[in-house]
């Protein structure tokens, strides 16, 4: 039988702690810089074509988190849905591909001239967009 004693118990629960801390996410976001993210977007850019700039706050979190440039999300999103980007059939872009695209960007000409290499290259635009994620 074994018998727990204080010491025991210490080690048990910093091994946890740690076993826990190495789950955490790599890229975490700054919550500060989430919050500027979204004040950059929330009303400020349309995300769709018809001009609707009130955003979920699910979507806007999810095109800000991660990233460390709280302008570059939007700016990105901006530029993809503003028929600037084509990805193989055309330019027009539904608002859930540029989000995924844009989201956590830290730069966003870099995102989408990655983009358009790899479609120029002949990848898929899905797939495309998976490789050009900020990551």
């Amino acid at each position: 039988m074994y018998v727990l004693n204080k010491k025991t118990v210490i080690k048990f629960t910093s091994l946890l702690g740690f076993l826990a801390a190495l789950q955490i996410s790599p890229v975490s976001a700054n919550p500060n810089e989430t919050a500027a993210c979204a004040s950059h977007i929330q009303e400020k850019i349309s995300w769709d074509n018809n001009g609707h700039a009130k955003w979920e706050q699910k979507n806007i979190e999810k095109l800000c988190k991660g990233t460390s440039s709280p302008k570059e999300p939007g700016e990105c999103f901006k530029k993809v849905m503003s028929g600037h980007v084509k990805w193989g059939e055309g330019d027009k872009w539904e608002w859930e591909n540029a989000v995924n695209l844009c989201s956590g960007t830290n730069d966003s000409e870099q995102t989408i001239e990655c983009f358009k290499k790899q479609v120029h290259a002949g990848t898929a635009w899905n797939e495309a967009i998976t490789q050009c994620q900020a990551k």
